[in-house]
């Protein structure tokens, strides 16, 4: 075999596996690097011309993509480059057309603005002019957008050149215009927006392809955000109108998608002077997975909404509530949650609670637990007065057969009993359902409560703590339960004791735990063992600690190796 890199190279290209050849071409900036400059120019530039009618796409997709390292080997001489990669950027594979545009603007940031003008923007207008391949007319257009700023006084050309493909025969080229236009908009002056692409976005927003017109929702969005109030208003709204009824449901789907951004982009007075009756809709679409995407998108429109203006949308909550379709109604959950906090309490009690209580008995378990979800919302939107009405329902999710229904009402309860911090009112409505975290059948559920027991401790004190939660946890040890539920317990009473003094760790919760060694159930005897160890680090008390160490001592010839292990390692720490 050759010592020299470049024939090196040439071996590896010979061979018959493809991904031989692209694993040696991914080694070509090695290559490249040991060649130098000159001999790149000269020796490996020319074997990469032949290499371009006889390879498969990965390899050339490889190609494209270390061309664009070689110019970082290159720097001041990456222009060689561009006529190979000119030539990759019209190639009928779509990774191998993208990837050489990704390395053609590479070479762009190391040439001047001078070598923009007079190199890249005729190679652009080349690419645009080739009536023979479509391909190369895509990726002018994918060109043009991160390169117009810099063309200088060829930026007239690169517009009117943009504005011509837009008329394109294949659809290929005019979707490509359709994704594009938004992002060149960021580039011109608002003058060319209004003059040159606005007209071009209309143009498109009719076009024959429904792929077409879906493509141009993205690109109206950003140029609404380019545009003022009355601009958008003479401009764009019309667009938004026409779209929103749209034959296709695929444009209208897509269209409600953006809808929040895009009344973020028009602004607060056309928002809740035409949007909102557009947005109506949109809601109220044949189409299902429309209504699904408007419902979504409807949760973050209501915050573009003046509030005197919401009051619209209530009607349409009402009937999204009933929908057939189960996704609807999850995504409906979630904005009745959100605009309680957004309309007068009194306005939401009377026009969405029931609803809401409706949903959380809904048939479909995604629904109940997106309900359970903004049921905390809602509540603490409105205030205590509202647990009366939701507690008891919240209490029937906790006996849902679906795990995932109760966690999620079991963290609704958790953020519920956090916000109100009223030990009152805690005590009345909310911790009852709370301590079913004790015995439900999930290992989640359990897990939610327990790792949010202290923020509950720390916010209702030591007193709530080893009071009434306490004798919960009592309860469910002394009752012949399952293991699983009596040892969550026990986890329960270590939370505790992190959060108590001495004296009270000794008389309390000690007691509890020194029964618990005796069990006899293995498992409940080395958990109890870790929560020993847990109250040792607590008590002062000499005569308590003695008591804890020969306990424990007892259980070192336990008769279960795990109870061994876990004592002996409690008296070795």
């Amino acid at each position: 075999m050759s010592e020299n890199p470049f024939e090196v190279l040439k071996e590896d290209m010979e061979n018959e596996e493809v991904y031989l050849k692209v694993n040696a071409m991914h080694r070509v900036r090695v290559v490249a690097t040991l060649l130098g400059s000159d001999k790149i120019k000269s020796q490996l530039i020319p074997y990469f011309e032949t290499l371009l009618k006889k390879e498969d796409d990965e390899v050339l997709f490889a190609l494209a993509e270390e061309l664009g390292n070689i110019a970082q080997i290159i720097p001041n001489q990456s222009s060689c480059l561009l006529a190979l990669l000119e030539q990759l950027a019209g190639f009928d594979e779509t990774v191998v057309r993208e990837q050489a545009v990704r390395s053609i603007t590479i070479v762009c940031g190391f040439l001047g603005d001078n070598e923009i003008a007079n190199t890249i923007v005729p190679m652009i207008i080349r690419l645009a002019s080739n009536d023979t391949n479509f391909t190369c007319r895509v990726s002018a257009v994918s060109l043009m957008c991160p390169l117009y700023a810099r063309a200088g006084n060829q930026k007239e050309k690169i517009r009117q050149k943009f504005t011509e493909l837009c008329s394109e025969e294949t659809p290929m080229v005019r979707r490509a215009v359709a994704t594009k236009i938004g992002e060149i908009a960021q580039f011109m002056d608002k003058i060319h927006v209004i003059q040159d692409l606005i007209p071009v976005l209309k143009q498109l927003c009719q076009d024959e392809q429904d792929q077409v017109r879906l493509l141009c929702m993205e690109s109206l969005m950003n140029i609404a955000k380019i545009l003022n109030s009355g601009e958008n208003k003479t401009n764009i709204l019309p667009l938004i109108i026409q779209s929103a009824e749209d034959k296709s449901w695929r444009v209208r789907l897509a269209l409600s998608k953006i809808f929040a951004d895009l009344a973020e982009a028009v602004g607060k007075e056309i928002a809740d002077s035409s949007l909102i009756q557009i947005f109506s809709n949109l809601l109220k679409d044949t189409e299902c997975d429309v209504r699904v995407i408007a419902v979504k998108s409807l949760a973050r429109f209501i915050k573009f909404v003046s509030p005197e203006k919401l009051n619209l949308i209530v009607p349409l909550l009402q009937l999204l509530s009933k929908d057939p379709f189960s996704q609807v109604k999850q995504n409906a959950c979630e904005v009745i949650g959100q605009i309680a906090s957004l309309l007068p309490k009194e306005y939401s009690q009377s026009k969405l609670q029931q609803y809401l209580i409706d949903l959380m008995a809904d048939d479909n378990q995604d629904v109940r637990r997106n309900a359970a979800k903004s049921a905390g919302q809602f509540a603490a939107a409105i205030g205590p007065e509202a647990l009366n009405q939701f507690v008891p329902f919240l209490k029937k999710c906790m006996d849902d057969p679906k795990w995932r229904v109760r966690k999620e009402t079991m963290q609704t309860i958790i953020q519920l009993a956090l916000t109100v911090k009223n030990p009152d009112v805690f005590n009345k409505q909310l911790e009852s359902v709370f301590v079913m975290f004790l015995k439900d059948r999930a290992a989640e559920v359990r897990s939610m409560g327990l790792s949010q027991l202290p923020a509950l401790i720390a916010t209702y004190k030591q007193e709530w703590a080893v009071g009434n939660f306490l004798s919960k946890c009592v309860e469910t040890l002394s009752k012949d339960v399952g293991s699983l539920y009596r040892i969550n317990a026990l986890y329960a009473i270590q939370q505790i004791s992190f959060a108590v003094d001495g004296p009270v760790a000794q008389d309390r919760l000690w007691p509890i735990v020194q029964k618990c060694l005796k069990d006899t159930v293995p498992n409940i005897r080395f958990v109890s063992i870790r929560v020993a160890k847990s109250l040792s680090k607590k008590i002062d008390n000499q005569q308590t600690l003695n008591q804890i160490k020969q306990a424990i001592n007892e259980l070192i010839e336990d008769p279960d190796r795990d109870v061994k292990f876990y004592a002996q390692e409690a008296l070795q720490n």
